[in-house]
């Protein structure tokens, strides 16, 4: 007995599986992985922007310590003074905002590409359940998941630690430095401080996003009977498949009963088979069969003959061959070359037609 008569998913998600799923919005994407992008832009942006903008905030603030205390300050006054203080740290805030949308925008297109899933913007009142979501937090899977944050976040804590540690040896040596200098070490060990955290996150949400994607494989993960009932949806129900297939195969036999009434001779066997064969010297390199069939329609092909008046000849063994290795559409073989040649002499003679294109 296989383990999927139990309803286990044992079987492989179809495309159509995974197109549903994306257009529900269920892909696998990692929320870790974006705060590390985040902040490895932000350490980029402060690697870029710190040493101006801290050298723009120590003339600002140099200026307000050298007019303090000489005038009173109106409300006119505080306006330009704050106008004053936006125009030194706008443009570098613009750059930070802005390169986190972009970094954000970056990092969630390569995990899930351009997608926009409306079904998962819709209102989901159960998720208002208190009890569903006192189930939810208490879940093994949160459980797990608080886990592994908990594991993140010691391993951050741990760098960032080790990373300082390093450092505080050189912070004595500071106390001789001018201030200028003193920023620009600051700066930098801050700097450095911030890529190796970020990259520290990154590397953890990379495994954090293949685990989403490995889980996100598992769930859509289908038992056979899914497969099947999907087949069955897409392909359609058998009998309308059956009814569709023997409307075709009515539409083709009366193409071809059409045919007969422009073929040359039917052999026949005399009552069970009956096949038209057509032959144009000017168009063929071959007797073409034009109609063939059993029963009502070898019945059907003969009636369509003797109305049209096409010889019928009755050839036992030739009828079997033709029926049974030539199809409609297809010349004779060349081992009936000479029986055809002499049936088709028979038929001129009784007839008194002549071959087409020797007229």
């Amino acid at each position: 007995m296989s383990t999927d008569e139990f309803g286990e998913k044992t079987e492989l998600p179809t495309e159509r599986r995974r197109t549903q799923a994306r257009e529900r919005g269920n892909v696998a994407r990692s929320v870790d992985l974006t705060a590390a992008g985040l902040m490895l832009g932000a350490a980029a942006v402060f690697y870029a922007l710190a040493v101006p903008l801290c050298r723009s905030l120590a003339g600002l603030t140099a200026g307000f310590l050298r007019s303090a205390g000489r005038s009173h300050l109106g409300v006119t006054d505080v306006v330009e003074e704050f106008r004053t203080i936006l125009q030194v740290v706008a443009p570098s805030l613009l750059a930070v905002l802005l390169t986190m949308m972009v970094t954000a925008f970056i990092w969630n297109v390569v995990q899930v590409g351009f997608l926009i899933a409306p079904e998962a913007l819709q209102p989901q009142f159960g998720r208002l359940n208190p009890l569903s979501g006192f189930r939810r937090i208490f879940s093994m899977t949160s459980l797990m998941r608080l886990g592994v944050s908990l594991a993140k976040l010691a391993i951050v804590v741990g760098i960032a630690a080790w990373s300082i540690g390093a450092l505080l040896p050189q912070f004595a040596q500071l106390m001789g430095l001018q201030p200028g200098a003193t920023i620009t070490y600051l700066e930098g060990a801050l700097v450095k401080l911030a890529f190796q955290l970020a990259a520290a996150l990154v590397f953890l949400a990379l495994l954090d996003f293949l685990f989403q994607r490995w889980r996100l494989e598992q769930d859509l993960k289908m038992t056979r009977q899914e497969v099947r009932d999907e087949m069955k949806e897409m392909d359609g129900d058998p009998l309308m498949r059956q009814r569709r297939r023997e409307a075709h195969r009515k539409v083709a036999q009366a193409r071809e009963l059409h045919q007969v009434r422009t073929a040359d001779v039917v052999i026949t066997n005399p009552t069970e088979i009956a096949v038209a064969l057509k032959y144009d010297p000017t168009k063929m390199a071959a007797p073409i069969v034009v109609a063939k069939g059993m029963g009502e329609i070898a019945a059907s092909i003969r009636r369509i003959a003797n109305e049209h008046r096409v010889p019928i000849i009755e050839r036992k063994e030739l009828a079997r061959a033709l029926y049974r290795t030539i199809k409609v559409g297809q010349p004779i073989s060349v081992e009936m070359y000479q029986v055809f040649v002499e049936i088709m002499a028979y038929v001129y003679k009784i007839t008194g037609h002549t071959p087409r294109g020797l007229n």
